[in-house]
């Protein structure tokens, strides 16, 4: 099976485990699944329910009133708790939902989706009683995708499968270094100069050794120079 759990899928679910623990439940199922994406927060999932102007706090305070005086179990459980049936039949859907969308890794979106079709389930209900259908989430999630890359991505191949694309944005936020952005300019610049379309690890490792950096320093004394990875280059010994 090619499909994998986002990073923000499988924070969302360890979260999950958490509010079961809290709630002193022997079991993970749906309902923590819920909460465990509405405490995730800054997700593909949560954002698609915002577009239906869900109230995710007031969805929150209903789940916890309609689960908390139900079957209660021991505070000594320690760990990872088991799933239930309805919880493995939300991950199955999740996984159908991402398949039927052509995506190749499970996020937030997908276990949303999944939960929806688990129609008996008490987070499908609170659901669908805001207002969310699955057929209508399906198009806000692909709409969400489709702003957060370039038109030029194809969705049904997604290059990035462990990650949401949502996430992707947040990575490239994280890269605020001046010096990060400079070497990348050495990179495109030496894609440049050999005509490459696309910038390879060996442009990459061209623009650390054109700076003078402390992974410049690094290479140099172990004989790593501009000249010596250039004349690789020319005698096809290595490749970008």
């Amino acid at each position: 099976m090619h499909e994998r759990f986002s990073d923000r899928a499988r924070h969302a679910m360890a979260l999950a485990n958490r509010e079961a623990a809290e709630l002193k439940h022997e079991h993970l199922g749906p309902e923590h699944i819920l909460l465990g994406i509405i405490a995730e927060g800054e997700c593909v999932g949560t954002a698609a329910l915002k577009v239906f102007d869900v109230n995710l706090d007031a969805v929150r305070a209903e789940v916890v009133r309609e689960i908390s005086g139900g079957s209660g179990g021991s505070a000594h459980v320690v760990g990872r708790r088991a799933y239930s049936a309805a919880t493995r039949g939300v991950i199955e859907n999740a996984i159908a939902e991402a398949r039927k969308l052509g995506h190749r890794y499970i996020g937030t979106e997908h276990l949303v989706l999944g939960l929806l079709r688990q129609e008996d389930a008490i987070a499908s209900k609170l659901l669908r009683r805001q207002g969310v259908q699955p057929a209508v989430l399906r198009e806000k999630v692909l709409a969400l995708l489709r702003g957060s890359v370039e038109p030029t991505h194809d969705l049904a191949h997604l290059r990035h499968g462990e990650f949401e694309w949502a996430h992707q944005q947040e990575l490239a936020k994280a890269f605020r270094s001046t010096a990060f952005w400079h070497t990348l300019i050495l990179a495109v610049d030496s894609a440049n100069r050999y005509g490459d379309g696309e910038v390879g690890p060996i442009h990459l490792l061209l623009a650390l050794l054109r700076d003078d950096n402390a992974a410049s320093r690094l290479l140099a004394s172990k004989g790593v120079s501009v000249d010596w990875v250039r004349e690789h280059v020319a005698n096809g010994t290595a490749s970008s």
